[in-house]
């Protein structure tokens, strides 16, 4: 059953929780859940492109939302057109 990108971020976040709540309460939380937040990284980018941060941004809803605006694209336009900067 596939997700949409709403129900991906809920469920990353709802991880999340439970990450941030084995390394504040175990005493070896943090080295537990180090892999899970390298897996969380990984699905945020899948849902949210590239240069998705989560979860260390700290989005409310894992989306992005403080995500800075892309710079300047660049594109080639052939040889006759050349560079366009967009």
């Amino acid at each position: 059953m596939s997700l949409d990108s709403k129900g991906q971020r809920a469920r990353m976040l709802r991880l999340l929780a439970v990450v941030e709540h084995y390394e504040r309460n175990s005493a070896v939380g943090a080295q537990l859940m180090r892999g899970t937040r390298y897996e969380l990284a990984v699905q945020a980018t899948d849902v949210n492109g590239d240069r998705c941060l989560f979860p260390a941004c700290g989005c409310a809803e894992a989306d992005c939302a403080r995500r800075p605006p892309p710079g300047p694209q660049i594109t080639w336009g052939g040889p006759k057109a050349g560079w366009r900067v967009r």
